[in-house]
């Protein structure tokens, strides 16, 4: 069994990790293209950047390490948050270790329910503000026993804003043209409350709106391999690499591969003359010669691998081509046909100045409706205004 891999996928619009940088108020950050979306996802380095800015909370940590000496007459501790204190004893001794200090901390701030972290790291008490965070955390150290385990010199910490706050702002709306359908686009961005102070790498994934997608180029198909979840590539077999590869030999414009000059059709060179004007009988001729090239393509390549009935073009039963009312450029072409294991295969697809797209055929896919300004209900073009 042969099989191809899956080229036309509609078009998530899908920008991941773009790098953007701070523009010069050192507030706004322009991506490439709109946003779409408001679920997206901003970070700086490892960090990630909600809404809502990220704040550290005020963290102590003491400048001897442990063990320590406590005499007596200088044994009280006190522990401060912005709305919380606390006042205990600690042991008397000349060789008191962190984690005994820090233990008995901890039943001490539990029991008065102080939203305060004390932990022993590395031979140091660490205290960290658990209620808040941000320049409103604070966490202080005084008492008479505050300077024996650590906090003589500095005694306090506060809080830091590291990333503020951030929304959305928009520019003017911007006009742009799909194909034949003219909208209206606005180019939103990320604004932070306040500027920043550092100048981190930011990254940004996002969606944007289909006339600014710069990975299908507006048409809202993606003509580029799909890698899956699993690792692998996406692959069509079967009816489906007959649809596939229908729709590529119609879309390459004859002599444009130097090693098969044969392959493709003239259908692009006839569209867009709008002087003279495609003939229809033309059209069709162009894709019955390209149904039995692509015919005898795969006879030949039956004679070096396996080529299923289900993938082989058997017989066109018709091709209808049909212009697009009041614009002479625009043609929509539907070929029907049968697999060599008689199952009935429909192949549509859309020729206009200057390109073409596959529409809704026997594999569901509608690709590049909105990219050439058609309607997917009727397929007739909409009205300007």
């Amino acid at each position: 069994m042969s099989f191809d891999f899956g080229l036309a996928h509609p078009c998530p619009h899908l920008t991941i990790e773009e790098v953007v940088v701070l523009e010069t108020d050192r507030m706004s950050l322009l991506p490439k293209q709109p946003i779409a979306s408001a679920r997206l996802r901003l970070t700086a380095g490892s960090v990630l950047i909600p809404p809502s800015g990220v704040m550290s909370a005020a963290m102590l940590r003491g400048a001897l390490s442990g063990p320590f000496r406590i005499l007596k007459g200088s044994q009280q501790i006190l522990l401060q948050t912005r709305t919380q204190s606390l006042t205990t004893p600690l042991p008397l001794g000349s060789r008191i270790s962190t984690e005994a200090v820090a233990s008995l901390l901890t039943k001490a701030a539990q029991t008065a329910a102080m939203n305060v972290e004390i932990r022993a790291e590395d031979g140091y008490l660490v205290l960290t503000d658990t209620s808040e965070q941000g320049p409103s955390s604070r966490v202080a150290v005084r008492g008479s026993a505050a300077a024996a385990v650590g906090f003589g010199g500095q005694f306090q910490a506060r809080g830091h804003e590291i990333y503020p706050p951030w929304g959305f702002a928009e520019v003017p709306d911007v006009t742009t043209t799909l194909g034949l359908a003219i909208r209206k686009i606005s180019s939103r961005y990320i604004r932070f409350v306040r500027p920043l102070r550092t100048n981190p790498i930011f990254r940004l994934t996002y969606t944007t709106v289909q006339g600014k997608c710069r990975r299908c180029g507006s048409t809202g198909i993606e003509n580029d391999f799909k890698v899956l979840s699993t690792g692998g590539f996406l692959l069509v077999r079967n009816e489906d690499k007959l649809n596939q590869g229908m729709l590529k030999i119609l879309s390459t414009l004859k002599g444009s591969n130097p090693y098969h000059p044969e392959y493709g059709t003239d259908l692009l060179r006839r569209i867009g003359l709008k002087a003279i004007g495609p003939n229809v009988n033309t059209i069709t001729e162009d894709v019955t010669k390209a149904a039995s090239l692509f015919q005898r393509t795969q006879e030949i390549q039956a004679r070096f691998q396996e080529v299923t009935a289900q993938e082989r073009l058997g017989s066109v039963l018709s091709i209808n081509t049909t212009p697009i009312p009041n614009n002479p450029t625009v043609f929509e072409v539907m070929l029907v046909a049968t697999t060599n294991a008689n199952t009935p295969v429909v192949i549509r697809t859309v020729y206009a100045a200057p390109g073409t797209a596959a529409l809704a055929g026997s594999n569901g896919l509608s690709l590049g409706l909105d990219g050439l300004g058609l309607n997917p209900q009727t397929r007739t073009l909409p009205a300007f205004g």
